[in-house]
């Protein structure tokens, strides 16, 4: 997915669309990563990352390098988790807003979250006039 993104959309992938509320696929990858950076990073795992800036980062190749970082973000957060998903996880998210969940509700929340966002994504790619490869199909 992100090849093609890098490869045949290339530089649409900063181009606004109304659709999408003058959004870009570039903003919306940003945002899919600022949300596994809140919900996993600073809010299960008690760290302070700071989030990445959805109108500075447009190259596709840094947002790239920043879910690899994701991937390892998450490799932590499974390391803590797995033995014990339903591990109450508690704390403020927001400073008003208390939170008490579990980690597998924000494991599941943040999967879901990024397929919706990679179904838009998807569909801004053909608004685009691009055709997205097959990416929610498992192949044996």
């Amino acid at each position: 997915m992100f090849e093609f993104f890098q490869v045949e959309v290339n530089d649409k992938i900063n181009s606004p669309l109304e659709t999408f509320n003058g959004k870009t696929i570039a903003y919306l990858y940003l945002h899919i990563a600022n949300t596994y950076i809140a919900w996993a990073e600073n809010f299960a795992l008690g760290g302070s990352a700071e989030y990445y800036d959805q109108q500075q980062i447009t190259d596709f190749a840094r947002i790239q390098a920043i879910f690899k970082q994701v991937d390892e973000m998450m490799l932590r957060f499974s390391d803590q988790f797995t033995d014990h998903p339903i591990t109450a996880v508690k704390g403020y998210k927001w400073p008003e807003k208390y939170i008490e969940t579990d980690a597998f509700s924000i494991f599941t929340h943040l999967l879901t979250h990024e397929f919706h966002h990679k179904g838009q994504a998807m569909t801004m790619a053909r608004l685009l006039g691009h055709v997205p490869p097959d990416t929610d199909i498992m192949r044996f």
